[in-house]
């Protein structure tokens, strides 16, 4: 008869409060999700009415060396807050309709303060409840070696609850890390923290972003698709709610983004496993390493999976630089494609090693591309090379033959080359025009012809009865619209702009 009962030994509480993660900014990643489940688990419930009214605030305190992550989602009963928040990896989250998925994240903060805390309301209780991990003393236990206490002795042993008095309509949760270890500066580090969530955090795109690329590139059959990524209002110390980096052009080569591809990834088995967009450009070159909206992101409930470079190996083994040409973003859809423990990659199953495979297929596609483009532009290069000295006839004929030739290869009937493509063409059709040319992104408006600050200054009738600080207020006012507005409306701002100048003069 089998007489041993196992045991799950302390070192597993080392290896998940003090091993799990290799960068400490993904401790604001863990802490995130989990809010963002509560959010969606409140509005499920009706506590909250939508997901907008859902609020993640981060408090860095970098003079008492503190950091507090707050939402107002559905927090925890008392009655129910010390299994929740006390027994180890026995959560009710799937890991499908959750981003949690495991019910360890929780712990891995304290690797990197003294004191861990949670604070918890329930709405309709007049208790709330407070959950206290005591770092060092977990510490000593874990290194001695005499010590043979069990992972559960060592949480029981080392943690405290209190309870408290708290408004019944008060539903929240809070986590707070007290006494950070100054090797960690860059966790309280504001504009550190805020660049990181901006980059894997689930919010929302910029408005110029959403309104003059999304709006005029998605096709019909993705906007559910779009609609449906889940974000929420994240801030930092009090600052407005964080949205993703992109923007009208590639930050790192100054390229004009020229529109955006939709594609998904299907499988005859198992239905639609992914779905993304990435940035048509010119491709002049690889997006450096100092432009961190570069490369395509794997991103599940609109939550990053492992770094930047993830998805470079996908790209054929003489391509990885592939990676290095686009904006791009590959949402997962199919729930039985799940992460492993520490949210870097797939844990292996039949759906997730296919859509690694689907992955690799575009990707051999997409560096056809970027080798199109290329092309493009040497042809431009032989172009301005011919306009710097009388041309004959032969040779325009010869660079129009080259253009025609590459229109109708194969690799350029995709929509993403035919506009690539056009973007040379322009350029080699006006030899005089060497710079980057002004190509207005797909449904945005022209700066050339539109921008407020451009050489000729409307505003400059109104220095006679105007402060200089409210005319630069006025002005900054009338760029946000500009940037702001679907291009069908353009026009409709420029006429209230001299309407308003007029008025004011």
């Amino acid at each position: 008869m089998k007489e041993h009962k196992s045991k799950v030994g302390k070192n597993l509480i080392s290896m998940l409060m003090f091993q799990m993660y290799g960068d400490s900014k993904l401790i604001y990643r863990e802490y995130i999700q989990n809010s963002r489940d509560a959010i969606n688990d409140a509005v499920n419930s009706g506590i909250l009415q939508k997901i907008t009214e859902g609020r993640i605030s981060i408090t860095i305190d970098k003079t008492n060396r503190s950091i507090i992550i707050e939402d107002n989602g559905t927090g925890v009963s008392y009655k129910n807050v010390e299994p929740v928040l006390l027994d180890i990896a026995d959560s009710t989250k799937d890991g499908e309709t959750s981003a949690g998925q495991f019910g360890i994240g929780r712990l891995v903060g304290g690797y990197f303060c003294k004191k861990l805390s949670f604070r918890t309301s329930f709405q309709g209780e007049e208790k709330g409840s407070e959950i206290i991990f005591d770092i060092d003393k977990i510490k000593q236990i874990l290194d001695d070696g005499n010590d043979h206490s069990t992972a559960t002795e060592v949480i029981d042993r080392t943690t405290d609850l209190n309870l408290f008095e708290e408004d019944q309509s008060k539903h929240y949760f809070i986590v707070k890390l007290e006494d950070i270890h100054p090797d960690y500066p860059e966790l309280l580090d504001v504009s550190t923290i805020s660049e990181y969530l901006m980059e894997v955090a689930p919010i929302d795109y910029s408005m110029p972003f959403k309104n003059q690329l999304i709006a005029t590139s998605i096709p019909d059959e993705y906007k559910e698709l779009q609609n449906s990524v889940g974000h929420f209002q994240i801030s930092v110390n009090d600052s407005t709610s964080l949205k993703k980096r992109y923007g009208l052009t590639i930050e790192g080569t100054g390229d004009n983004i020229l529109g955006l591809e939709y594609f998904s990834l299907k499988d005859e088995a198992f239905g639609l496993l992914a779905w993304g967009w990435y940035a048509i450009t010119p491709f002049t070159k690889a997006i450096p390493v100092s432009d961190r909206n570069s490369c395509f992101r794997l991103r599940k409930h609109n939550i990053q999976v492992g770094d930047a470079n993830l998805l470079t190996s996908f790209f054929p083994k003489n391509e990885t630089r592939g990676n290095k040409y686009f904006y791009g973003e590959i949402h997962i859809v199919n729930p039985k494609i799940k992460l492993n423990s520490a949210r870097d990659g797939l844990a292996p199953t039949p759906e997730s090693e296919k859509l690694k495979s689907l992955i690799r297929d575009k990707f051999d596609e997409l560096v056809k591309l970027y080798h199109l483009a290329n092309d493009m532009k040497n042809i431009v290069k032989k172009n301005d090379k011919a306009s710097e000295s009388p041309t004959t006839e032969e040779q325009q004929i010869a660079l129009r033959g080259e253009i025609q030739k590459k229109e109708n290869s194969k690799n350029a009937q995709s929509q993403a080359a035919k506009q690539v493509i056009e973007h040379y063409k322009q350029k080699v059709s006006d030899p005089a025009e060497k710079s980057n040319a002004e190509i207005v992104p797909s449904g945005s408006y022209s700066k050339k012809s539109t921008s407020l600050s451009a050489t000729s200054d409307p505003f400059e009738v109104l220095k006679e009865t105007m402060t200089d600080s409210d005319i630069k207020l006025t002005k900054h006012i009338f760029d946000l619209f500009t940037s702001n507005c679907p291009q069908k409306h353009i026009e409709l701002i420029e006429e209230l702009k001299k309407k308003v100048i007029k008025d004011l003069a």
